[in-house]
This record gives C-alpha cells, structure tokens and sequence, in this order.
C-alpha cells in the first residue's frame, strides 16, 4: 500500500471515529425524515443535523425519544411549543400559549376540503390529495397544504376544523377530557414536561395524541435541514 492511499486510509477511518463520537455523545447527529410531519419547514426525505449542545427553547425544532406501541423505541422530531408552567389552548385549530397566538409566527399546513376545480388550481403537483366523495365530475379532496398558499388561492374558507362537540378518543385517552386536535386545553403544562408539536398539523401524530413528552427524552435540537 503506497504512502497517499495509507494517509486517504487513515484520514477516512478518522472521520468515521469522530462521527461516532459526535453522534453517541449527542453532540451532532444526522437524521433522515420520513414524513411529512413538520412540513412545510422540514420536507419528507430531507436530512437534518441536531445538537444538544443547543439549549431547546419555544419554537424550536426538537428531537426526543419517544416508545410508540406499533413503532417502538425512536426518535422523533416536532416543534417545541410549550414548556414547564405554559398555559397550551387551541382555539378553532389555532395554537395560543400564554394567551398569545403561537401559530402566526410560522409558516404551517392544515387540512382543507376542496372541489376537483380548486385542486386544480393549486400550483404545486406534489400537494398532499385525498379522495373523500367520489361523484361524476364532482369529487371532493382533503389536500394538506400551507396556509399561505391557501390564502394565495382564496381557499381559507375551506379550512377544516373539527367541531368542538367532536371528541377525538385518543386524546380524550392521553388528558381525560372532551378535547379534539382543534379545541383543545387549556392545558398548564406540568414540571419536567414539554409540549410539541408538528407543522403539518392535521397530518401528524404529536403531544395532542401521545400526551406530553418527558424533559428528559430530549435529546437535541435542530441545528440544520439539507
């Protein structure tokens, strides 16, 4: 083996040292996404790099173990939206913390009912579409798409909201109150726990489903998206 190959040898097995290190002390490490949970800010099959080095404050993106009975043991990657002594409430699908709207800050996804005419007239070919009632020329979707791209084609009346009379049992599961992922709280947010949720809101399992997540189980924040 000539001297450049032995020093290239070296210098890669080096690199791949120091990744572990980086990445089992929790100092950088890399993810891929496989979802569309916090769309639009972090795209599916996107990677990301998280630190924990990085003191997690309101509105980041964190990630954290999570236990999911189908899934098992992973980690998982939603926004920070409450912490220890928060008042949460969700108003007509609205995130309030502390009283003051947390959801005007940032760029989300929800979920909207739209005739075949107004998925049409959507720019983007790669909008979440889902077939709700099928009729000859008259079929109706539920596309998850960004609110400002919703506002953009006059289509906010078309907003979905659950009614607050509509009990979502897995909530109902993890609180014990009549809640649903559109009413839900007030909720003050306990010592050594945290709130999170996903950008795609209606399109994302989260704390309003899984309940809130142990301060502990954070393991990082979001340093980068490439």
């Amino acid at each position: 083996m000539n001297k450049k190959l032995k020093i290239t040898l070296y210098i890669l097995v080096g690199l791949v040292i120091f990744y572990h290190v980086l990445k089992f002390s929790g100092i950088l490490v890399a993810y891929s996404i496989p979802t569309s949970s916090n769309e639009p800010n972090i795209k599916h099959g996107s990677y990301t790099l998280a630190s924990n080095l990085i003191t997690p404050k309101r509105g980041d993106f964190i990630t954290y173990n999570f236990n999911d009975a189908l899934l098992g043991k992973a980690t998982w990657m939603h926004r920070l939206c409450g912490i220890e002594n928060d008042t949460i409430q969700i108003i007509k699908g609205t995130l309030f913390v502390n009283g003051k709207n947390f959801d005007e800050a940032y760029s989300l996804k929800h979920s909207y009912i739209l005739t075949e005419q107004e998925t049409k007239s959507l720019p983007y070919t790669n909008t979440e579409l889902f077939l709700i009632n099928k009729k000859e020329g008259r079929n109706t979707y539920i596309a998850h798409i960004e609110d400002k791209l919703a506002r953009r084609c006059k289509l906010k009346k078309a907003r979905l909201v659950t009614p607050i009379n509509r009990i979502h049992p897995e909530i109902q599961n993890a609180y014990q109150q009549k809640w649903n992922k559109d009413h839900f709280g007030p909720l003050i947010i306990p010592e050594g726990k945290v709130f999170v949720l996903g950008d795609n809101r209606d399109n994302c399992m989260d704390s309003r489903f899984n309940g809130l997540i142990d301060r502990n189980d954070v393991t990082g924040v979001l340093w980068t998206t490439f």
